[in-house]
């Protein structure tokens, strides 16, 4: 059974004793007490891994990493099943604040955000840590606040920014993108300075994980030398290697622990199970007994994945043919076969499966997005250049296609277009392409290529959940809803 940071929820449990004749004069034995619970290290411990379950929202990993980061994209679609009405929304842009989709992340990393608060307002009264570990906790319960910040940001603009539990704000204001940027930023750049390089739990946050997310703010908000500088920070570490073994089973349960993965979302087939492949298995694929297929089927736009190179490995991601249970056999590339499109098998199938549950555990961030990153920021500082064109390569060759060359691009905007396009061949389904698409203004375009008219402007940004708003007279809006 492998060892994994089990991400588990703090519950304040209250027990009530008595008969019915004096219901009223209970005697409470136990309570979530900061001042007493965050004492110990298993107390902190449980906190902090209440804070990382919210982060990684596994509950609604659907809608973070699919729903609302892929689907609104040109690479990933749905049809099928219940989920079908839910994913039309965003593949045709016609969410709007009361949509449930949108509020459930909201909700996860503010709670996240809380308990992470919590634990930086109490560790420093826990006299039975030595300073140094106690440094290390606050900084991995500041990465994760900053974590959750960068989600909400992502998807909503700034958002209020809570930085305490002891002082409850029901109103808060939204800052400015300054006041906003700058927090983030300072937030990543301390969580980077006192986490330990490496850590001795699987799946914790290490220096890696918070540089490596600062480098992707800083290139989603366009400082671009920041953004390389922080990029370099993670290939300094001398720690992360591009996957050198079979690229089609790179995230395979097997592999899952590889050299290139910086910072990943745990999962076990009992619990907190990855729910990708039973949403990808197509109509009547000869699952194993201890699977399932649901209706709900995720498809890739098929005139997208003919884009791959001939030779590219990373075409073994894909399921572009299949024999089903009755023996008859599908060709994904048929527009007109039942199959109807070709599937992305990254996550590989786990044997030991159980229902929906698969082992794999959700990368979020790797190496190879930090290498292409930098390659990104450089090439926007200054154009076509060597270094940029030596990181890309490093992907390319592992990928088995041709390299490129600086004399292949004559000007920033070709080399930032086959960028976008490198991105989308090497991160397909992993939650990233709704945020390339935005930075490099793309988003609208590909949306109204694809048909969908309404797209405008201001879908950048989805809105502030509705029942956010009705609580909240404090809050405004994003433009357009």
């Amino acid at each position: 059974m492998k060892k994994i940071f089990k991400i588990t929820t703090v519950i304040a449990i209250i027990l009530f004793i008595g008969g019915c004749s004096d219901f009223l004069e209970e005697e409470v034995y136990t309570q979530y007490d900061p001042d007493t619970y965050l004492q110990t290290e298993e107390g902190i411990n449980s906190v902090l891994v209440a804070s990382y379950n919210h982060m990684h929202a596994i509950s609604n990993q659907r809608e973070r990493l699919y729903t609302l980061s892929e689907f609104t994209g040109d690479i990933m679609w749905e049809w099928g099943g219940g989920f079908e009405a839910l994913a039309n929304v965003f593949i045709n842009y016609a969410w709007d604040p009361s949509v449930g989709a949108i509020r459930n992340p909201w909700s996860n990393w503010y709670q996240s955000i809380r308990n992470a608060n919590s634990l930086l307002d109490n560790i420093d009264n826990a006299t039975s840590l030595s300073p140094e570990k106690v440094k290390q906790l606050k900084a991995e319960a500041t990465f994760i606040r900053a974590a959750d910040y960068y989600y909400l940001w992502d998807f909503y603009g700034p958002v209020p920014l809570i930085t305490t539990a002891a002082e409850l704000n029901l109103e808060p204001s939204r800052p400015s993108v300054e006041e906003f940027n700058t927090f983030l930023a300072n937030e990543l750049e301390a969580a980077a300075t006192d986490l330990p390089k490496d850590q001795s739990v699987w799946g914790k946050a290490d220096k890696g994980s918070a540089y490596a997310l600062l480098g992707r703010f800083y290139l989603n908000t366009k400082q671009w030398q920041k953004a390389a500088d922080a990029c370099q920070e993670v290939i300094n570490l001398n720690k992360y290697s591009l996957f050198n073994g079979d690229l089609a089973n790179m995230f395979a349960v097997e592999n899952e622990r590889n050299s290139e993965i910086i910072l990943t979302s745990p999962s076990t087939p009992n619990a907190r199970g990855n729910t990708y492949m039973p949403h990808t298995f197509p109509p009547n694929y000869p699952v194993q007994s201890n699977w399932i297929n649901w209706g709900a089927q995720y498809c890739m736009y098929n005139d997208w994945v003919v884009t791959y190179h001939p030779d590219d490995l990373r075409r073994g991601w894909f399921l572009w043919e299949y024999t089903d249970k009755n023996g008859e056999y599908h060709d994904l590339l048929d527009p007109d076969d039942k199959g109807r499109a070709v599937r992305c098998f990254k996550y590989v199938p786990d044997p030991d499966a159980v229902s929906q549950n698969h082992g794999n555990d959700l990368v979020m961030i790797r190496y190879a997005e930090v290498l292409i990153n930098r390659a990104e920021a450089l090439n926007e500082l200054n154009g076509p250049n060597q270094e940029s064109i030596d990181l890309i390569n490093e992907i390319r060759t592992r990928a088995g296609v041709p390299n490129f060359s600086i004399s292949d691009f004559g000007s920033k905007e070709e080399l930032r277009d086959a960028i976008l396009e490198e991105r989308g061949w090497e991160f397909v389904t992993e939650g990233l392409r709704r945020s390339d698409l935005i930075r490099h203004g793309k988003l609208i375009e590909r949306a109204q290529a694809r048909g969908v008219s309404n797209a405008a402007a201001h879908h950048v940004l989805f809105p502030i959940p509705q029942a956010e708003m009705n609580s909240n007279p404090n809050l405004e809006q994003n433009p357009g809803y």
